[in-house]
């Protein structure tokens, strides 16, 4: 967050002595000026916010009161001071504990306690909005990278599940022959030694297929093609199923009476 120096406007200053006639014809000149500082060597001490002295000057006597008379008569001699280093979001949650009238009335900023510029609910405003601007700018960027992020990452999942059914494909077409072979082997008159070589050549063969089949099926999850079709599974093969222990006198397997014993 930024701070006030950020947002200071920086009107020409008038001294304490200026006369209200003077203020009135800036105002005029100055459609744009919310408000003007009262400087005194170089330390402001007091704002003229302009609503409050045109509402002055408008109501019965007012010219005759004010116009002709220093604007200390009409000056704010108790304005908001801030230092131009303090972030904007502290000095709001400061200046709104005074109430939103406080906003609105305006401030003085400073540097080293001499005057540097002014600031008004407005340029707050424009401070906030401009500040949401930015954050919903770079949270759109953020989204967007995650979007282009995880597209890529699913078409480099694609190209991996791709790969490996290939790889499978062209993996299990010579297994299969060799399971063939095997087959035919283990159908011959061999010897109890021959039949354990084939019966091995055929276990292991079977054992590499499941595994290009369970690393097929991984690729595809990650890439978010894995079909799943559900299918009524036995009880008994469930491997989280308790198989009850002996009942004893004392109930169930496992239960200890008061007195500790089973």
């Amino acid at each position: 967050m930024p701070t006030i120096e950020a947002l200071c406007e920086r009107p020409k200053p008038i001294a304490p002595t200026t006369l209200g006639s003077e203020v009135f014809a800036r105002f005029r000149r100055e459609p744009d000026t919310l408000v003007i500082p009262v400087v005194e060597d170089d330390r402001p001490i007091g704002l003229i916010e302009r609503t409050t002295f045109l509402e002055k000057i408008a109501g019965p006597f007012g010219h005759a009161l004010y116009e002709g008379r220093a604007v200390t008569f009409v000056m704010d001699a108790e304005p908001a001071v801030v230092e131009a280093g303090v972030r904007i979001d502290a000095f709001c949650d400061i200046m709104l504990k005074g109430g939103p009238a406080a906003l609105l009335r305006g401030f003085i900023v400073t540097r080293n306690g001499l005057y540097y510029g002014v600031g008004t609910a407005a340029t707050l405003l424009q401070a906030v909005n401009q500040r949401q601007r930015d954050q919903n700018r770079e949270l759109a960027e953020q989204a967007e990278a995650l979007s282009d992020t995880r597209a890529q990452a699913l078409a480099a999942a694609r190209a991996k599940s791709q790969f490996l059914a290939i790889m499978s494909h062209e993996l299990r077409t010579p297994m299969n022959g060799v399971l063939a072979v095997a087959e035919l082997l283990r159908r011959q008159p061999l010897n109890e030694a021959a039949q354990a070589h084939v019966q091995t050549i055929m276990d292991s063969s079977e054992t590499l297929l499941r595994i290009l089949e369970d690393a097929l099926d991984l690729s595809k999850a990650e890439a978010g093609e894995l079909e799943l079709s559900p299918a009524p599974t036995p009880f008994a093969s469930r491997p989280d199923r308790r198989h009850p222990g002996p009942v004893g006198a004392a109930g169930v397997a496992g239960r200890r009476d008061p007195a500790g014993q089973l």
